[in-house]
């Protein structure tokens, strides 16, 4: 297929992607009552304004539940990149007994729903005094096993001489993963690190039943309780919806590159 054919349909799918956002932006900014249904409607911009932003700023603690979110979000993704690449290290580059079965075990936990362990989580979150607390959300989400998979790929990829001359020199095992792995996996570790945020950023149904008053709500929780007393405004219910994507879209679009770099390597070749 010739260069400028796959530019059109690059063009085309961007479009059709980019269509709703810019949908939900035109809504949020009329009136309340106005929609965005014709193309007159699409061209008139002199009844755009910002009172639907303010009301939902004005009546609901979205500022509070975004930096909530922002919070475990980041704390998350820091944690889980630590022990999920030292994790992936392990299974990568060192030998230890039992290191199929450990795997297995890790693999075998993609195949459990969240739905499954709710209760004992909830009961466990219960004793150790966490309920309302945002550490009932941060550590259980340490646990995913789609980043050490993913890493482990790549660890997987970096050269075995690196690894040989780095023990020669008196490398230790901490000194592999921080010196040699960490740095040749840099990109993998951004969209690793990308997905556990995301993957953050939108958990609904834990954060909900974990978190019990409204100014400890993260955003995925506590926007639906707003949006549910106001059902019948469509130009609000848009304007609280595009301030909730916005952290996510400005996350994408500052490490793209990195997005893109770390689904196109396949790992290190020597």
């Amino acid at each position: 297929m010739k260069p400028i054919a796959l530019n059109v349909i690059a063009v085309v799918l961007a479009l059709v992607f980019i269509f709703p956002l810019i949908w939900m932006l035109l809504v949020s900014l009329k009136p309340d009552g106005i929609y965005v249904y014709t193309l007159q409607d699409w061209l008139k911009f002199t009844d755009l304004n910002m009172a639907n932003y303010v009301k939902v700023l004005k009546d609901s603690q979205i500022l509070r539940w975004t930096w909530n979110s922002f919070t475990i979000g980041v704390i998350t993704t820091i944690l889980s990149l630590f022990f999920s690449s030292l994790a992936a290290f392990s299974f990568s580059k060192l030998a230890f007994k039992s290191k199929g079965l450990f795997f297995l075990l890790i693999v075998s936990g993609l195949l459990i729903p969240t739905e499954a362990i709710l209760i004992p989580l909830y009961e466990t979150t219960l004793h150790l005094k966490l309920i309302d607390n945002i550490w009932a959300i941060i550590l259980p989400g340490l646990t995913n096993p789609i980043g050490i998979l993913l890493l482990k790929q790549f660890m997987d990829g970096v050269p075995k001489d690196y690894i040989e001359a780095a023990q020669i020199d008196g490398c230790r095992n901490f000194g592999l993963w921080s010196r040699i792995c960490l740095p040749l996996t840099r990109s993998a570790m951004v969209s690793v690190g990308i997905f556990y945020f995301i993957l953050s950023w939108n958990n609904f149904l834990w954060p909900y039943l974990s978190i019990t008053s409204q100014e400890n709500m993260i955003l995925s929780a506590g926007l639906p309780t707003f949006l549910s007393n106001n059902t019948m405004s469509l130009n609000l219910i848009m304007a609280a919806s595009a301030i909730a994507a916005i952290p996510t879209i400005l996350v994408f679009v500052l490490l793209q590159r990195h997005i893109v770099q770390g689904v196109a390597m396949s790992g290190i070749k020597g």
